[in-house]
């Protein structure tokens, strides 16, 4: 009946009752333009929308706070400078939502939770090209965001500019992407272009960890000395000296991961690059776990479920799931329903939140970060939850979505429903992958091989028995055994179609060094997994590197994961069809798989229309291919 339409709707349900079927179909339309407006297909979702030519309500006094009012299609903003340009983002939204329709008649009153909303992209273990980095960039400000945090160095290369200290740019130094890095005016130029948009660059000199390509350049191998002190301090004072600290307030140091001999520091150090931080007046700010930084750091936590700052200072979260290179696609949606941003502290220690992308494995293309990190869905759906909030952490809920009949499952399904009306409506012109088809129709059973049910109508595309991450969301307390999973499609015609299907779910950081490495040719994945459609086995792609040995890191991905590969291709019968999963697992890190049939390609794929989906078997034969 078309998007958006709610069939469990109760309002729809008690005015349908009794009525003729021609009246009926009449309010069907009816309740699907409804339910389609453009108002209620907003992302971020506005705290206050009034329809009709209602009295304009108060700016909220709140920095980014904003009002929209809509008379005749034509808009007015109030706010302050932040928030005007949050409520012009609104009514572009709109307009595109409503596509050939005038923007009804509203008045929107809405603000930000959280002052800091943002992404960071590390660009030195690849380099990604400022093109790349000015897209990711317009797409946070049209979701509201306001912080695009840019990792500029690492082991792999150290891809800031130095004037100061050259030799850092040496070809030799560098272990990824030889002689790739931002020249000054790049880098200045990029700050510029964000700062038009309402965003704010934090750069990071990651130090003394991860600093491998900074020892080759320098010749300096231990940075307890005097030397590597003094040095580091002069790369800092050079990079603020680059832009205004209006413009560029927050400086990154790093901090984290010093575990290397030549990395180990004295706070003596650590106080100094903190000293040249403070004395560009500038603020600090380092990730924790990280070694102690000086003062009021803004504290960047990143690993683990727990607060691990041992004090009150303010932070900015991007623990567990918001490290977007270890989550699928389509396990998106439950992080951003279920993952409360800034569990713990007061409200002036809550600075906000970083969806961090970091994608350790060497890179072929420079959209692949992009392609393989799902960053433009996922920037879409965490806009919501780094807005608004969540009035409750669900840890049992960050790789799981509620069953159907649970009353938290609305939000993931409203969450989905809203993404993709973005996704068709909003950024249907975007040249960048955007992989991520509707899921929470979908109802899967999961048993044990002897057929006692572990769960039913599971409302989901990727699956865990058991998650890997913090915390280990799991159907199953083991972390091994074999599950099967089933689902029943109904097909109104006999028809040809793609399919996502994967078992594996590498990360992108570290994914095939710790997990079991990649399959063999004739392999869905190492522990034996096996997917039958109609009682008939579905053969797994030609793998192009196929048990991959040594050093899988410097191999990059090209197909091993479901969303940036060629999609299967399946046949439904008309009538039922039997999906089944067989998913054993033994040891390694991710026990995961993935099937969802999908039209068009994997950057811009689309729901196939017309199938109902089951958990329990139906009492007619089920149909045989």
């Amino acid at each position: 009946m078309g998007k958006g339409f709610a069939i469990d709707s109760k309002e729809y349900r008690s005015r349908c009752a009794g009525m003729r079927f021609a009246a009926l179909v009449a309010l069907a339309a009816a309740a699907c333009s409804a339910c389609a407006d453009c108002l209620d297909e907003l992302l971020p979702r506005p705290r206050s929308v009034v329809r009709g030519a209602a009295a304009p309500h108060e700016v909220p006094a709140v920095p980014g706070g904003y009002r929209l009012v809509v008379r005749g299609g034509k808009p007015s903003f109030a706010g302050d400078v932040q928030g005007r340009r949050y409520a012009r983002a609104t009514f572009a939204q709109l307009r595109k939502l409503a596509g050939a329709s005038e923007v009804p008649d509203c008045v929107i009153t809405d603000w930000p939770e959280f002052a800091y909303r943002g992404l960071m992209l590390d660009c030195g273990r690849n380099y990604q090209n400022v093109e790349a980095i000015k897209d990711v960039i317009s797409m946070l400000a049209a979701y509201k965001f306001n912080v695009f945090h840019w990792h500029l160095t690492d082991n792999y290369g150290w891809r800031l500019e130095s004037k100061k200290h050259p030799e850092l740019q040496k070809r030799a130094a560098f272990a990824r992407n030889p002689g790739k890095f931002y020249s000054q005016a790049e880098f200045k130029d990029v700050v510029e272009f964000a700062a038009a948009r309402g965003v704010t660059v934090i750069p990071e000199l990651d130090m003394p960890g991860h600093t491998l390509a900074f020892r080759k350049a320098t010749g300096i191998n231990d940075l307890a000395s005097d030397k590597a002190r003094v040095v580091l301090g002069e790369l800092i004072d050079e990079l603020c000296s680059l832009v205004p600290a209006e413009r560029m307030p927050i400086i990154h140091l790093g901090t984290d991961e010093a575990r290397e001999r030549g990395e180990k520091v004295p706070q003596s150090h650590l106080d100094y690059w903190a000293g040249r931080v403070a004395a560009n007046g500038r603020i600090l700010m380092g990730w924790s776990p990280g070694l102690r930084l000086p003062g009021q750091a803004i504290k960047h936590l990143w690993m683990g479920a727990k607060d691990p700052r041992g004090d009150a200072t303010p932070y900015i979260d991007s623990q567990n799931s918001f490290y977007i290179n270890h989550v699928d696609p389509e396990e998106l949606l439950s992080v951003a329903a279920y993952q409360q941003p800034c569990r713990w502290g007061g409200r002036d220690e809550k600075l906000g939140a970083i969806i961090c992308v970091w994608h350790d494995d060497a890179i072929a293309d420079t959209e692949d970060v992009a392609r393989m990190n799902a960053v433009y869905p996922a920037i879409a759906l965490l806009s919501d939850g780094f807005w608004r909030g969540r009035e409750r952490d669900e840890p049992s809920l960050y790789a799981r979505l509620p069953p159907p009949d649970d009353p938290r499952f609305a939000l993931a399904a409203d969450l989905e429903r809203r993404l993709l009306a973005q996704r068709d409506k909003v950024l249907s012109g975007l040249r960048h992958p955007f992989p991520y088809v509707a899921q929470t129709q979908m109802r899967w059973r999961m048993s044990t091989p002897q057929g006692s049910v572990i769960a039913r109508d599971i409302a989901q595309a990727t699956i865990y028995p058991r998650h890997f991450w913090f915390p280990a969301s799991a159907f199953v307390p083991a972390n091994d055994g074999t599950v099967i999973l089933e689902t029943w499609i109904r097909s109104e015609r006999d028809m040809e179609c793609g399919a996502w299907i994967g078992m594996t779910g590498f990360s992108r950081s570290d994914g095939r060094s710790r997990d079991a490495p990649t399959p063999a040719l004739g392999q869905w994945n190492k522990h034996g997994a096996t997917v039958e459609l109609n009682g008939r086995m579905i053969d797994p792609p030609r793998w192009v590197h196929p048990d991959v040995k040594g050093n899988p890191k410097e191999t990059p991905l090209v197909d091993e994961d479901y969303w940036y590969r060629e999609p299967a291709r399946i046949r439904f019968a008309k009538g039922v069809n039997h999906v089944k999963i067989t998913l054993p697992k033994h040891g390694g890190w991710k026990w995961i798989c993935t099937f969802t049939p999908i039209l068009g390609d994997s950057d811009h794929p689309r729901e196939v229309p017309g199938l109902i989906f089951s958990s329990t078997e139906p009492q007619e034969q089920v149909l045989s291919k």
